[in-house]
């Protein structure tokens, strides 16, 4: 399997390692995204990008954003089986199976908010800045930078250069259920448990990906972190005009891909909240299960 260009966490360095250390830092999450992981091999654009957004996602009213996000992105939970007798009798520990929801609970709770990063980053790119209101003092609250301690690391993905069979056979299942170009983050990290992985694809995700349903609720989330991004009183994100390394081409390339990534993170954000609920019911799935309390 090809893999997609980017720039892994261990690779990067100098102002793009310290740019990766601070979007972790500031969205208290313990991964880089897909999405800026391949924008990072745009010269200049990453470190501009998140210079951009810094100040608006390290406040309480991002949180609340991402909680509404999480919460709307619930499908109705028809047909999901509990993966923890199945786990049991493959001889999992109750250890392992807590491994594995921690893993899931940190991908819920950064998704969201990825998705607003991006969205951000899209509108801004195409020229629609917002003109919202000041925020009020108790939405412009600060959050306390880094991950809550619980959140476990995520940066341990299993490369596609360096997979098994049956994990290549997994993310050549992901890209086709889905339509998308490469496995994201979360299904590269979730390739550590491949038993696990193909149980999830096959029970919660290819009985509802792509379906009307599933598409309208993409859609239902991208509008609404679009209406996030125009209620801030300044961009998110970076005009073209601002970023002088890039070429006319690199403008377009990263255009498209803005626009491609969010609708890949809205999918992402719907499959980890399925896989949540799978294990633990609508209302754990929705909850945030790090963020302190913005309400």
């Amino acid at each position: 399997m090809s893999k997609f260009p980017q720039i892994e966490h261990h690779e990067a360095a100098g102002e793009l390692k310290a740019t990766f250390e601070d979007i972790e830092e500031t969205l208290r999450v313990p991964w880089v995204a897909f999405a800026c992981r391949v924008m990072s091999m745009f010269p200049g654009f990453l470190p501009k990008a998140f210079g951009a957004a810094r100040a608006h996602f390290s406040t309480r009213h991002a949180e609340r954003a991402a909680d509404s996000l999480r919460r709307n992105a619930l499908l109705p939970a028809r047909g999901l089986r509990d993966p923890r007798p199945a786990l049991r009798k493959w001889g999992w520990s109750e250890g392992k199976i807590a491994e594995l929801i921690g893993v899931l609970d940190a991908f819920n709770y950064g998704n969201p908010k990825y998705l607003l990063l991006i969205t951000g980053w899209s509108e801004a790119i195409q020229g629609r800045h917002p003109h919202g209101k000041p925020l009020s003092a108790e939405d412009a609250a600060p959050l306390p930078r880094g991950r809550p301690g619980q959140v476990p690391s995520l940066h341990h993905m299993v490369d596609e250069h360096a997979a098994s069979p049956e994990v290549l056979r997994l993310y050549q299942r992901v890209k086709d259920l889905h339509f998308h170009h490469g496995p994201s983050s979360d299904y590269r990290l979730l390739a550590n448990y491949p038993d696990y992985l193909a149980l999830a694809l096959e029970e919660a995700i290819a009985p509802v990906v792509r379906t009307p349903e599933y598409d309208r609720k993409q859609r239902d989330l991208i509008a609404e972190a679009r209406g996030w991004v125009h209620s801030l009183p300044g961009p998110v994100g970076v005009d073209p005009r601002a970023l002088d390394e890039c070429a006319p081409r690199d403008i377009a390339g990263l255009t498209g891909l803005l626009f491609m990534y969010q609708r890949f993170i809205a999918d992402i954000t719907i499959d980890i909240l399925r896989l949540k609920q799978a294990f633990d019911g609508d209302a754990a799935a929705a909850a945030s299960p790090f963020a302190p309390s913005c309400r």
